[in-house]
């Protein structure tokens, strides 16, 4: 059956993202969200819960724990004061470009083999995959 195959090799992903995951120098999680504020620049918390379809409690404490470790400030709202704006830090760039480059790395190395039509379309089919997931998942509310 298609659907073994495709459970099977989903099954394998994971468990290869799993021990590149104890392999990094920050958590993944860590990782998902400094790379969403660089590319926003600046963004709120409630934006960053619905990119990564989180709950608001647990992007919080993520965030709380980023400020703590002095890799995320947080900064009023120009056009709300009520709410903050969170931007990187230096350290957190510095982070984040560190963990990039390891990432990097081990990707190299595992397509070393394949062409770059090849990556291609892995990524392109990978991502196509993953849209079309959150797409049919009623329950999930999403920012797309």
């Amino acid at each position: 059956m298609a659907s073994d195959n495709l459970i099977a090799a989903l099954h394998e992903l994971l468990k290869a993202v799993r021990l590149m995951k104890q392999d990094s120098l920050a958590p993944v999680s860590t990782v998902g969200v400094l790379a969403a504020i660089r590319r926003h620049e600046a963004c709120h918390m409630k934006d960053l819960a619905a990119e990564h379809a989180l709950d608001p409690s647990t992007i919080s404490r993520t965030i709380a724990a980023l400020v703590r470790d002095g890799l995320v400030a947080r900064a009023a709202d120009p056009d709300d004061g009520r709410a903050s704006m969170l931007r990187l830090t230096d350290r957190g760039q510095t982070l984040l470009d560190e963990v990039s480059a390891h990432y990097d790395d081990r990707l190299a190395a595992s397509l070393s083999e394949w062409t770059p039509a090849e990556i291609d379309t892995f990524a392109a089919s990978l991502q196509r995959f993953a849209t079309d997931l959150i797409n049919h998942t009623p329950s999930l509310e999403v920012a797309r």
